[in-house]
């Protein structure tokens, strides 16, 4: 097949890192249709309109969504899944109003129900300007195939449903580990692309319309730079550059988001006394590098850096934040922070942090990481159990891949354990992270491409969403 004749929508900045970073379009000279003009020195581009969504749009897919959770709920009777509902704080009648109807349309949790509610919000994006420029775009370029790097954004659904009602297949890539239960599956592509066995079960589970046979398992490009040598450094240039101490034993404090852990810069604080009290035993040297989430930009950590800055060295991600961008998904990912994450994964011992993905980076280099799970003192509003109540750790089910830290005062002991791995975690780390993606993990690109080359020769297949 011709890939010049492939579209890679490409709708925000954060998917660069997988299909930009990771030599995903090394070979295959596909086009690039995306908002993204720096990319034009590299790739051959095809702008994607300014996107104007439309009212209405936005009312239908927050109420899809809030209607998928509320039927996994009343399918599966776990109180975790209306946890997933995320309702806006904004004050003012015009926001009230918004919330109001988002409930009224999101009343069923029947499938029918949402069927219907899905054709109204395709209806609803076929009427926006946003739809009718895309449908240009497509008839000019008359794509073999349109492949979007992320399933829930705004942006991306037009040009899918556009490329569909012009008979062109279409697919979009799950983008992260955790997406499946939080009914967010708002691009109406064709074919779904998802990391494993596991996530095509999830995929049957809560949207029973996908069509199994649609659903293709090819891992994910996002753990690829662990399979490269090449990018890693001695320790002594790591430590070097950022003004690590070459000698000590390095423990990665990974930052959440404000929302995920609204208290990481106590947990930060609690991890440098325990950091301390392991240096008193004089048998190690260690330190801490605290890596902040990429799209936290806050000061929140800064009294606790100041007064630990023996014990704590901030690496900072190296992401950009482009002018006039607010919107967590408009930070830029790049290349430099992709090899720094990667040599951060190969020179830490462990890492700790509430519940994220970096549990499976660091399984990706054999290496064990801790989950902290105790509530912060005097601070009720906000439980940390429910985090680990969400429905995506389920698939720890009969694994036991991470160290608890349970209490402030046992976190020294369990992070001496984890660098040391005396419980044999490591087994059960690799279990889940196998189980999370499908494995050998560099050759992801590759099963991308196998499908995309499948679904484009079925070309006569594709055809016209209905509004029925």
């Amino acid at each position: 097949m011709s890939y010049e004749n492939v579209l890679i929508l490409l709708p925000e900045g954060v998917g660069v890192r997988n299909f930009i970073y990771t030599g995903f379009l090394q070979e295959k000279k596909a086009r690039l249709w995306t908002p993204l003009n720096y990319l034009s020195s590299q790739y051959d581009l095809v702008p994607l309109p300014d996107y104007h969504g439309g009212g209405m749009v936005d009312l239908y897919k927050n109420a899809l969504i809030r209607s998928n959770l509320k039927l996994s709920y009343s399918k599966y009777g776990n109180k975790a899944y209306l946890d997933y509902i995320r309702k806006s704080t904004r004050s003012g009648l015009r926001h009230r109003i918004k919330e109001g109807l988002i409930d009224l349309f999101s009343f069923s949790s029947q499938v029918t129900g949402i069927e219907h509610l899905w054709h109204r919000y395709l209806s609803a994006i076929r009427k926006t300007d946003y739809y009718r420029d895309c449908l240009e775009v497509l008839e000019r370029e008359a794509p073999s195939v349109v492949f979007c790097t992320n399933q829930r954004m705004s942006s991306a659904a037009a040009p899918i449903l556009a490329a569909r009602d012009l008979g062109i297949p279409t697919a979009t890539f799950i983008f992260s580990w955790d997406n499946m239960p939080k009914g967010n599956l708002s691009v109406p592509a064709e074919h779904l692309f998802v990391w494993s066995d596991y996530m095509k079960d999830e995929a049957k589970r809560y949207y029973p319309w996908v069509d199994p046979d649609k659903v293709h398992i090819t891992g994910t490009p996002q753990f690829i730079p662990y399979t490269d040598e090449t990018i890693l450094w001695e320790r002594e240039e790591f430590c070097r550059r950022y003004g690590l101490d070459s000698q000590a034993k390095l423990i990665c404090f990974s930052g959440d988001d404000v929302t995920t852990s609204p208290y990481d810069p106590m947990y930060l604080e609690d991890t440098a006394k325990a950091v301390a009290r392991l240096n008193a035993r004089g048998e190690e040297r260690y330190q801490i590098l605290f890596r902040r989430c990429p799209v936290d930009v806050s000061n929140r950590y800064d009294r606790v850096l100041d007064r630990y800055r023996e014990l704590i060295v901030p690496v900072d991600p190296l992401w950009e934040k482009p002018e006039g961008v607010s919107e967590w998904n408009g930070m830029m990912p790049t290349e430099a922070d992709m090899i720094l994450l990667a040599n951060t994964v190969y020179h830490c011992e462990t890492a700790l942090n509430v519940g994220s993905t970096i549990a499976h980076d660091f399984a990706c280099m054999g290496k064990t990481s801790c989950y902290i799970k105790y509530n912060v003192p005097d601070h009720r509003e906000w439980d940390i159990e429910k985090i680990y109540r969400y429905v995506h750790f389920e698939s720890m089910d009969g694994l036991d891949p991470v160290y608890w830290i349970e209490d402030p005062r046992q976190m020294a002991e369990t992070l001496s354990n984890a660098m040391d791995d005396t419980e044999q975690k490591l087994g059960d780390a690799r279990s889940w992270l196998h189980r999370i993606v499908k494995h050998p993990l560099n050759d992801a690109n590759e099963r991308i491409w196998k499908n995309i080359e499948t679904i484009a020769q079925g070309k006569q297949n594709a055809c016209r969403v209905s509004d029925a």
